[in-house]
């Protein structure tokens, strides 16, 4: 088990409960932040966690949502507290195409973008209900979207919108809402950390693992104007928290991303995946 911190005791127990996992950067970071200054606690979950050190209303904790046993001892360590807030945001990049990608890359993609999300659910369901709390699950727009590249991702969180959507049947009537979260660019350091986390063929070195299909190239263009992490985490809990009006299930929160999504499905009806990155065949 990778938890090196001790069970979670509230400082504030009267105060909702936030959970955030991939808490450590990004958008996961940029959430716990603007949930903290909503005098919300939160409990923050990833893998590296020395940027959340000491930072108030935040009790982080080092587990990989990959460690199934770790998760569910930290949700069971809360006993009946009940969760207002679960952010299911852990992920990761992989780089790697369908044909020559490693096996234990797309291991690790499925493990954490598919099986980390839905236990991490899995695990604090019983707190949402008690709180009825409200569930975010952080997929992409990858997920609706087709592009040459990124194989190992569009794939991952294809089948987690899949999944999710199975989920939003199941919940009806539980109290607890269920949103997809599927954010167009917003700045972070996901392509990076899946270099760093040294997921490569035997005799590799991580810059000869670094992505060099198609997407990349447009990606590390189209990163340098994307959406701060931070501006993002404000409109996603001013949506959430403060507007009178929920956000829905498919939640598309970048209106430049739907030309493209509305493109997919017409490639999908003419039979012909798009040949680049825009709305044409």
């Amino acid at each position: 088990m990778l938890s090196q911190q001790h069970p979670y005791t509230p400082q504030h127990p009267d105060s909702p409960l936030a959970i955030v996992t991939g808490a450590g950067s990004g958008i996961g970071y940029a959430l716990s932040l603007a949930l903290s200054a909503r005098q919300i606690d939160v409990l923050a979950i990833d893998c590296d966690i020395s940027a959340l050190a000491g930072l108030p209303r935040i009790h982080a904790h080092q587990i990989d949502v990959t460690d199934i046993a770790g998760m569910q001892q930290l949700a069971d360590s809360l006993a009946h507290r009940p969760v207002q807030y679960v952010f299911a945001n852990a992920g990761t990049g992989a780089p790697g195409s369908m044909l020559s990608a490693p096996l234990p890359a797309w291991q690790r993609a499925w493990d954490v973008n598919v099986i980390g999300v839905l236990h991490t659910l899995r695990c604090w369901w019983p707190h949402l209900v008690a709180g009825q709390g409200k569930a975010v699950a952080t997929v992409s727009t990858a997920a609706l979207q087709c592009y040459p590249g990124a194989a190992l991702y569009r794939a991952t969180k294809s089948a987690l919108l899949s999944a999710l959507e199975s989920l939003h049947y199941e919940s009806r009537g539980s109290s607890v809402a269920l949103h997809a979260l599927c954010p167009g660019l917003v700045q972070s350091n996901i392509a990076a950390n899946s270099i760093k986390s040294g997921i490569k063929s035997s005799g590799e070195t991580a810059a000869e693992t670094r992505p060099t299909d198609p997407f990349s190239t447009w990606l590390q263009q189209a990163m340098k104007t994307a959406e701060t992490a931070e501006h993002f985490a404000a409109r996603v809990l001013a949506q959430l928290i403060d507007d009178d009006d929920p956000p829905p299930f498919y939640w598309l929160t970048h209106a430049e991303s739907l030309p493209w999504i509305e493109g997919r499905h017409r490639a999908v009806l003419a039979g012909q995946p798009f040949a680049d990155f825009g709305v044409g065949p």
